[in-house]
């Protein structure tokens, strides 16, 4: 009787330790495949550029409203990407070029990323529409020393984080709006056939107190929108 329990407790151990090692291989592979679709998620992120433009389908679809990166339209994608630079050094603002609201779609130079785009009212009514500028990533702070230029039709606004010790914004600049969007405002009455000329640059303050070697390596990644104001 004793031989034979020997036997069975043998057997049952066996089992579970097969059983076990199946669950550890299902587990094992789950594991695997959930990094690899997490890696593939952040590769397309990652080369997505540094900065980005969108254009809400239901804004397009609705309102008639288009982007395009040249001022004829020739085309009119829902999504326009700057190329990311490989290496941003701090600069000063006074360094950009003077006519740097004067070119169309990306004309990054040293050290600045610089894009300008187009907005057209293809619809028959004059519409609202909401633009804004989100922060998808940040690497080592470098926020804290990031300037960001809006011109728009010629106006320019330069946005940045408030100055971590007076807690004010940075001299000549707009405070972003909050942690994680640099600016949002809503573009009111827009006309049929009227057109809208952006241009947005990228840049590393040198003159911020903040633009310290622990930026060193930082990163950040925006996004541009155009949505649809539900409230028009």
């Amino acid at each position: 009787m004793k031989e034979k329990f020997t036997v069975k407790a043998t057997a049952k151990k066996i089992y579970k330790r097969k059983l076990m090692m199946r669950i550890s291989t299902i587990m094992i592979s789950f594991l695997l495949l959930t990094m690899s679709l997490l890696y593939c998620i952040l590769y397309i992120v990652n080369t997505k550029g540094n900065f980005t433009i969108s254009l809400d389908p239901n804004l397009k679809a609705t309102k008639d409203i288009v982007i395009s990166a040249t001022s004829d339209f020739k085309e009119k994608p829902l999504l326009l990407e700057t190329p990311a630079l490989d290496y941003m050094d701090n600069i000063s603002e006074s360094w950009l070029p003077k006519d740097i609201d004067n070119h169309e779609g990306a004309h990054n130079g040293n050290n600045y990323l610089a894009y300008t785009f187009f907005v057209k009212n293809e619809g028959e009514t004059k519409t609202n529409y909401i633009v804004s500028i989100d922060i998808l990533s940040v690497i080592k702070n470098v926020d804290e020393a990031i300037r960001v230029a809006v011109y728009t039709n010629g106006k320019k606004e330069v946005y940045a984080k408030k100055s971590k010790s007076t807690k004010q914004p940075e001299n000549n600049t707009i405070e972003f709006e909050n942690s994680s969007q640099v600016m949002m405002k809503v573009r009111k009455n827009f006309k049929n056939n009227e057109v809208d000329k952006y241009t947005v640059v990228v840049w590393l303050e040198g003159d911020d107190p903040e633009c310290k070697d622990d930026i060193l390596g930082g990163e950040m990644k925006m996004k541009m929108s155009l949505a649809e104001d539900k409230g028009n």
